[in-house]
Parts: C-alpha cells; sequence; structure tokens
C-alpha cells in the first residue's frame, strides 16, 4: 500500500528499511516486511491497518449466520436472525503472538448440515412466513422453540468437540502429528471446506441470478484487473502542504466494493420499480427494502452471554460429526500459523507454539459453543492474506 508519510513517519519507515535491509545483508534473504513483530507502527497506521482486517473479516462473520439460518431453523433476517448474528460477531478475537484473527468457522458448517439432517430433526422445521409482529404469542413460541432446540444440539455438538482439541493440543499430539500435515494435507483440507459450501451459496444465488452474477463480476473486476491500479487520494501532511497519495483500494477492499456496487444497483432497481413487490415471489429478496423489518423490530444493543438459548444438549451422532469440523479447521489453522509467521518476517512456529496454539483455540470452541453462536473458531485465512500485501 503505497502512501506518502509525514515527516516523523518518514524518518521511522526509512530506518526500518535500512534496518531490514541490514538484515538482508546478513541472512542472504530477501525481506520485505515494513514493520516486525516486535515493532509498533504510528498509531494512526495501527488504527487503520486495525480497521482494515476488521472489514477483511467482515465478509466472513456476515455471512456465516446468513449460510447457518436454514439448517437452524431460523427465519432469514428475522428479529431472532440479528441475535443471532450478534452473537456471532462476538465470536471474534485476535490471538497468539502472530497477528493472527479469529472467528466464526465455515468448517463447522458441513457437520451441522449433517446434524440437522437426522431422522431426529428431518421434516420438522417448519417456518412460518408472516411478519414476527403478525404472530400470535404461542406461534412466536413455537417459532422460537423450533430453532432454539436445533441450536442448543449444535452447542453441545461443538462443546464435547472442542475439549477433544483441548486435550490434543495441550497435550502435545498435535506437534508429533506435524509430519503428516504437509502443504497438499492443508490445500486439500482448504478447497473441501469451500467445496462444502457450494450448495448454500446456489441455494441463495437462486433467488435472484442476475444480482449473484453481477456482485461475482464486480469483486472479480476490482479484484483480478483493477487491483494493479492505485487510486490517488488528496492528503495533507503537517510541514508538506497538501499532497496526493496513492492507496491500492480496489486491492484492500475488492469484496467490500464488489457487495457496495451491487447494493447500490439494487437500490436503483429497487426504487425503480424493477423487483417484485409481493414476498413470495423469490425475487423479493432482491428488494434492498425487503429486510428492513430487521431494523425496525430489532434492539439497539444485546450482549449475547452464555447459555442463552438453553442447556445445551448433547447425541453421539452429533458429537461425532462436529469432530469432522474441528479436525479441519485445526489442519486450516495450522497452515495459518505458517503462512502468518513468512509473511511476517518471523520464523516459523516452534511446535510447543502450534501445541499452544491450537489448544487456545480448543478453548474459545468451547466458549463459543457456550454462548451459541452455532460455529466454532478457526484463523481466518483472509487475514493472514492481507498482511502479504500490506505489510
Amino acid at each position: 500500500m503505497a502512501t506518502e508519510l509525514n515527516c516523523d513517519n518518514q524518518e521511522f519507515t526509512t530506518n526500518n528499511h535500512q534496518r531490514n535491509h541490514n538484515t538482508q545483508n546478513q541472512d542472504g534473504k530477501k525481506s520485505v516486511v515494513i514493520y516486525k513483530l516486535e515493532e509498533a507502527p504510528p498509531i494512526l497506521y495501527t488504527i487503520g491497518l486495525g480497521l482494515q482486517h476488521y472489514l477483511i473479516m467482515l465478509g466472513s462473520t456476515i455471512s456465516l449466520p446468513i449460510v447457518l439460518t436454514a439448517p437452524i431453523c431460523i427465519a432469514l433476517f428475522n428479529h431472532v436472525w440479528q441475535y443471532y448474528f450478534f452473537t456471532n460477531c462476538a465470536n471474534n478475537s485476535t490471538l497468539y503472538w502472530l497477528p493472527i484473527v479469529q472467528g466464526g468457522s465455515f468448517a463447522f458448517i458441513a457437520p451441522t448440515i449433517a446434524i440437522m439432517s437426522l431422522d431426529k430433526w428431518k421434516n420438522t422445521c417448519h417456518i412460518n412466513p408472516l411478519p414476527w409482529g403478525n404472530l400470535t404469542t404461542a406461534q412466536q413460541m413455537n417459532q422460537t422453540e423450533m430453532w432454539q432446540s436445533r441450536m442448543r444440539e449444535i452447542q453441545g455438538a461443538i462443546i464435547i468437540s472442542s475439549i477433544f482439541q483441548v486435550v490434543i493440543g495441550f497435550s502435545g499430539l498435535i506437534g508429533l502429528c506435524l509430519r503428516f500435515i504437509g502443504p497438499i494435507t492443508i490445500a486439500s483440507t482448504i478447497a473441501l471446506i469451500g467445496l462444502s459450501l457450494v450448495s448454500a451459496a446456489t441455494f441463495y444465488s437462486s433467488s435472484h441470478w442476475g444480482m449473484a452474477l453481477l456482485t461475482m463480476f464486480f469483486i472479480i473486476l476490482f479484484s483480478q484487473l483493477l487491483e494493479r491500479y492505485p487510486t490517488p487520494v488528496p492528503t495533507y501532511h503537517r510541514g508538506q502542504g497538501c499532497r496526493t497519495s496513492k492507496i491500492h483500494f480496489f486491492r484492500l477492499y475488492p469484496v467490500l466494493f464488489g457487495i457496495v456496487m451491487a447494493w447500490v444497483i439494487s437500490a436503483i432497481i429497487t426504487a425503480a420499480g424493477g423487483f417484485p413487490s409481493n414476498p413470495a415471489s423469490p425475487a423479493y429478496f432482491a428488494r434492498t427494502d425487503a429486510r428492513i423489518s430487521v431494523l425496525q423490530n430489532s434492539p439497539w444493543f444485546r450482549f449475547p452471554y452464555p447459555f442463552q438459548w438453553g442447556i445445551p444438549t448433547v447425541s453421539i451422532g452429533g458429537v461425532f460429526g462436529m469432530l469432522a469440523g474441528v479436525l479441519a479447521s485445526m489442519i486450516e489453522s495450522i497452515g495459518d500459523y505458517y503462512a502468518c509467521a513468512r509473511l511476517a518476517g518471523a520464523k516459523p512456529p516452534p511446535r510447543h507454539a502450534i501445541n499452544r496454539g491450537i489448544g487456545m483455540e480448543g478453548i474459545g470452541c468451547v466458549l463459543a459453543g457456550m454462548i451459541g453462536s452455532g460455529s466454532g473458531t478457526t484463523s481466518y485465512s483472509q487475514n493472514v492474506g492481507a498482511i502479504g500485501i500490506t505489510r
């Protein structure tokens, strides 16, 4: 990310470059890291880079509860969906000595769908299409218990299966298995996680394929073509006056810009009456005001707490099914540890650090299960990739 720095920052960055250049001469290796792990950038840079990581992880944080609403039997964008959304947003943190962000994992989606396909839950989801405010008290209680019973089942499976991750991490077993976990294993696992979401992506895109393909077009345009062109931005620096900085906005925020552009076009079509106003029509959900009731019926503030959906239930089938998500999440995180260390200019993490990292992730998954986020936690690969762009 190319920016014009003020005099103090220029001197600080120049010193960092000189120090890194000396490191290159001593080690014989090429390094392009400006700020190493033990160094702190200026406060304004820290705030900007922190906001950038938040925006990068925002897509996964938002999309995860949307994907899980159908198997858990929550009416999409009902007011209870926003309760669940804020619970999932609370399920994020940063962890370890490496700059790794933790958040809800898509590796738990396939096990969740499999658990909800068991005979116990099959053909028991009957969502009332009426707005929440038009339902009677008995109907509201029935709809609430319908999804909360499913959530308690997922909670119990996540908590028990995550204890396995805690044990395998702090006992050191994961370190002994590193010889069998190579790049092919990690890449295959991450690819299978993505492929397992094809059905969910197809389901939600089918409401209006035109808007879905338009969003994909903008994301591909920004991330593959326009990302090489920096955007000139006027800035002011003390002692230097007004200057022009060049920032690779399209490289940093291709997904965010793609969604915003598609939303603006959808808002224009909605205002022009191009989308149907009948909620029974699938294309109705392409309207920008189709989910306005979420803002109208939801409280401004809500703080999630453990066991807010009730006492979790445990079944053997659910626990063993969720173990698949735990194992996939562990393998993905191990790959993120090595990638993050390499991009940050640090040494590869030793076995004991990986053991502690996996163990702490297990504790995070247990806490996520107790809160009822519907998913465990893992390291976010997209934030690791952002380090390679902005380092």
